[in-house]
């Protein structure tokens, strides 16, 4: 079985900004916004990269 890529933001270099540009991209709803931080449905996740394309300081990250 194969493992999915590990979804995370980034913690240093440029910081998550809290702009919820990934959220409205996510085509399966799988990230969620609120005050303070951004969380993904890692289950639900796919792997597509739309949100790390739609960030834009680069606070995604799928490694």
């Amino acid at each position: 079985m194969v493992s999915k890529k590990h979804l995370h933001i980034e913690s240093s270099g440029q910081l998550c900004i809290y702009c919820g540009a990934c959220v409205g991209v996510c085509p399966l709803n799988c990230v969620y916004l609120d005050e303070t931080r951004i969380t993904f449905d890692e289950k639900v996740c796919t792997r597509c990269e739309i949100c790390v394309k739609a960030c834009p300081v680069g606070a995604i990250e799928i490694g």
